[in-house]
């Protein structure tokens, strides 16, 4: 006789016995075992040999479920076919069609590459496949075509973060190649795709202004130097920008704590720098005398540079343009911040080597533990760095004066 939903529910293994077998007919049966737990399984023949096929567990496999996938067994065996063997290839297709997901794709590609980045590029590159990528994140990655893509495109711009676009769709075609060379896919909607003509032209860049020419440079370090007008400590701090590499905030909430006159060494401590990183300054000769003199006067403040008004503030925001403003440097000629991009610019003409130019810039490069290494390796050549560029602004200054 079949079995009733009540039969099901409160059938047992008796005392005695490891399991049990209750038949609701037509080869369907529960198997129930001494540990409580309840099996489907529905035996058949095929090609001539009797097999038993695991149909789920009670209660998430109902009887009304159980009946349903054993008539669909039985249909199967109609045909010809084994219905183990096509439940086998039904999981095997589904595996297929989960790995060719574009985010499934994605991760393999991030994977393979994220040790040749920084991790905060790594991270960076995760959050556009994962959160700006979304809208594609669970399509086949045959499905994807060029109008997914647009209208990605144009999700980002509406988004308000137009000048993200560029870089994203150019992951997106980094993946879309990891996926050609896999032979996941025979297509690339992303490459070639005319972004100019989708999105509204971007806004020109505004770079700070910064001077670069070595005799226009001598001119201006001989400006700040020799001029005294002004407030003491926005004089000596522009004095100092030049010479350091470090960003106008930087400077104007340097503190005393942080300058190492034995090791000639200023160390910035994470929380003040802009990547959240320690940083290492080390001191020309020029630099140690400067600040000396300097804590001369100001070493009452834990600030190298306080506020004329209250020493436990640091200086005003705008105080260091406005001063370059005064020497007759106008915005759009030179900015606090350009000191950066002048050093920058002339030692790689001068043939530094870039990284040892970054790390002192305390732009984030290589991985995290090249990072670490770096700070250490390159330290003797950023001081020997630091010392010929604050000579070369000597000379430079020094040939304005003859």
């Amino acid at each position: 006789m079949p079995l009733t939903v009540q039969e099901v529910k409160n059938i047992s293994c008796p005392d005695g016995k490891s399991q049990i077998k209750k038949s609701d007919g037509n080869n369907l049966f529960l198997l129930v075992k001494n540990g409580g737990s309840k099996l489907w399984r529905l035996r058949f023949r095929h090609a001539g040999k009797y097999q038993e096929m695991a149909l789920g567990k009670y209660p998430s496999i109902s009887l009304s479920e159980a009946r349903k996938l054993a008539e669909e067994a039985r249909a199967s065996l109609i045909h010809g076919i084994n219905p183990m063997d096509e439940r086998r290839e039904r999981k095997r297709t589904k595996t297929t069609a989960k790995d060719k997901l574009f985010s499934t794709i994605a991760q393999k590609w991030w994977e393979q590459q994220k040790d040749s980045w920084s991790e905060d590029h790594a991270a960076r590159i995760k959050r556009w496949l994962q959160i700006d990528s979304k809208s594609i994140s669970k399509l086949h990655i045959e499905e994807i075509d060029a109008g997914h893509i647009t209208e990605l495109m144009l999700a980002i711009e509406t988004a308000g973060t137009p000048k993200k676009a560029p870089n994203i769709l150019a992951v997106i075609n980094r993946v879309f190649g990891y996926a050609l060379a896999h032979r996941l896919t025979r297509s690339n909607p992303a490459q070639g795709l005319p972004l100019g003509d989708i999105l509204k032209p971007l806004p020109p860049v505004k770079h700070r202004a910064a001077i670069v020419k070595p005799n226009e440079l001598g001119q201006l370090i001989k400006d700040i130097d020799t001029t005294q007008s002004g407030n003491y400590c926005t004089i000596e701090a522009l004095k100092l920008i030049p010479r350091v590499f470090l960003r106008p905030t930087e400077i104007r909430n340097l503190k005393w704590e942080y300058i190492d006159f034995d090791d000639r060494l200023i160390r910035i401590p994470a929380e003040e720098m802009k990547r959240n990183r320690e940083h290492l300054v080390p001191m020309a000769k020029q630099v140690a005398e400067q600040l000396k003199e300097v804590k001369a006067v100001t070493g009452y403040s834990e600030l190298v540079f306080p506020n004329q008004r209250d020493s436990s503030k640091p200086m005003s925001k705008n105080i260091l343009t406005n001063r370059l403003r005064d020497l007759g440097y106008p915005a759009d000629v030179m900015s606090a911040h350009g000191f950066r991009s002048t050093a920058s610019t002339i030692l790689h003409e001068k043939g530094w080597n870039h990284e040892v130019i970054e790390v002192q810039l305390a732009h984030l490069t290589g991985t995290a533990t090249s990072r670490a290494y770096n700070r250490s390796l390159y330290l003797a050549e950023r001081t020997k760095l630091m010392q010929e560029w604050a000579d070369y602004l000597d000379e430079l200054s020094d040939s304005k004066g003859m």
